[in-house]
């Protein structure tokens, strides 16, 4: 691999998988990469090097990369692809490392999340051993383990073309949900400053940025010394330049009223709440440790519109979670019913290792877990079918994100509710803001026409 950028640089190409949080640490590895003298590539056919920075969310995931790493040693063996180093990074690199250092599939490096500081010197020896340097290591490179202190900033030029940047506030998570696995990936909660969230987001609108999403494994728990999240918005609100602040994702135990009456008075805050419900049975929501109940959730949405008019809500779900009976499933279907969300992530359960849950009895058959899940989809989709026709007709302020695939001379917008609109035969630029009617909508897209 002689390196194939018109400059000599090796190009990398960084594939994304999982959250939000994934893709900010996307953008600081390609801006790590870039300070050391690393190039972009523009699609994995172009790249030397390809990264998948992973998720550990889901078993499914996991076995994605795994298939991933071997369909690109196999490329690369049969002279199909130039992409003689291959790395894993993330939350499935911090879990797994010695996993991945076996057999063919083996990765040339593996880098966990608190590390990325690393990724350059690990990838000059994992580039060295590919062009046959002997005096080279031989060993993996592997660099895992949490540091507190370590909070990375990503710089503003490393995002995609957009309108909106992510900007991570803490990183790892205290509620200790039986199911999930991000306290063992991402380690304790711990905050990054709020004079480094301020500099980073002046720093984004300085090259052009004006909407902010802040990010959290629990966004809404940010804990700085004499500074809550509501203090935090406070804060970040007045910043001169910045038109919007989005935030993803809340845990009901801290979407409180003191919160959503502060976003009341905060111009920039968008009215759009993620907040995970998991499951509308109390006897479910007590085996998953999610300290609160169906009423308190719902009692949490009612405080929410009452101070935000027009408040739109997404949410996530489980369902088969272990001992999880069709009564409490039908309580998960009512509470959906009455919550109206715009949207739903909706999983069944799966094990995860060294998680509380996965000493519990996965007492529900794959077949029901797949029903039900077809079953909440379903009825999702048709509260959000009745929500959306209602909509046709109504005038939004919204966001001109980018340019639409198509059809051509369409551009893709997002609304203050969090509700993408595609503007038809507009000719506008990346960041306006401007007055649309709503004309129809498809799935989960609205068409609309500037007014």
């Amino acid at each position: 691999m002689s390196g194939s950028a018109r400059d000599g640089r090796v190009k990398v190409f960084i594939e994304t998988y999982g959250c939000q949080m994934n893709s900010y640490d996307t953008s600081v590895m390609y801006g790590i990469l870039d300070e050391h003298g690393y190039a972009r590539a523009e699609t994995v056919d172009d790249a030397d090097v390809v990264l998948l920075n992973t998720c550990s969310v889901r078993d499914l995931a996991e076995h994605k990369i795994h298939s991933r790493v071997g369909e690109l040693r196999s490329l690369n063996r049969r002279g199909l692809s130039k992409t003689a180093v291959v790395g894993v990074t993330g939350c499935m690199a911090e879990r797994m490392a010695d996993d991945l250092a076996k057999g063919e599939r083996k990765a040339d490096l593996v880098l966990g999340v608190d590390q990325y500081a690393k990724l350059p010197g690990m990838l000059d020896l994992a580039v060295a051993r590919v062009r046959g340097d002997k005096d080279g290591p031989k060993q993996l490179n592997v660099a895992t383990g949490h540091q507190a202190d370590v909070h990375y900033v990503a710089p503003p030029d490393a995002y995609p073309t957009n309108n909106s940047h992510l900007v991570t506030i803490h990183k790892g998570c205290d509620y200790k949900c039986t199911y999930c696995i991000v306290p063992a990936t991402r380690g304790p909660q711990r905050e990054k400053a709020p004079e480094v969230i301020e500099q980073e987001i002046r720093d984004i609108v300085a090259a052009g940025g004006r909407e902010v999403t802040l990010l959290g494994q629990n966004v809404t728990a940010y804990r700085a010394p004499g500074l809550n999240f509501a203090g935090l918005l406070q804060r970040l609100n007045p910043i001169v330049g910045l038109e919007r602040i989005r935030f993803l994702t809340g845990h009901p135990c801290d979407m409180n009223e003191e919160l959503v009456k502060t976003m009341s008075g905060l111009d920039k805050v968008c009215p759009w709440l993620h907040v995970p419900a998991q499951s509308g049975s109390d006897r479910v929501l007590r085996r998953m440790k999610r300290h609160y109940t169906a009423a308190e959730y719902l009692g949490l949405v009612a405080t929410a519109r009452r101070w935000l008019p027009g408040v739109t809500f997404s949410g996530d779900f489980i369902v088969g979670f272990p001992g999880e009976t069709d009564e409490d499933f039908r309580m998960t279907l009512e509470l959906v019913r009455e919550v109206r969300y715009d949207q739903t992530f909706n999983f069944k359960y799966s094990e995860r290792p060294a998680t509380p849950a996965a000493k519990l009895d996965d007492d529900v058959p794959l077949e029901v877990k797949k029903e039900r899940l077809a079953e909440l989809m379903a009825l999702q989709e048709n509260v959000w079918s009745s929500m959306a026709s209602a909509a046709v007709g109504e005038v939004w302020d919204v966001a001109v994100e980018d340019e639409a695939r198509r059809p051509a001379g369409a551009w893709r917008a997002r609304s203050l509710h969090n509700r993408k609109v595609l503007l038809l035969d507009h000719e506008g630029f990346v960041g306006q803001t401007l007055s649309v009617r709503i004309t129809g909508c498809e799935a989960t897209t609205f068409f609309g026409v500037a007014v």
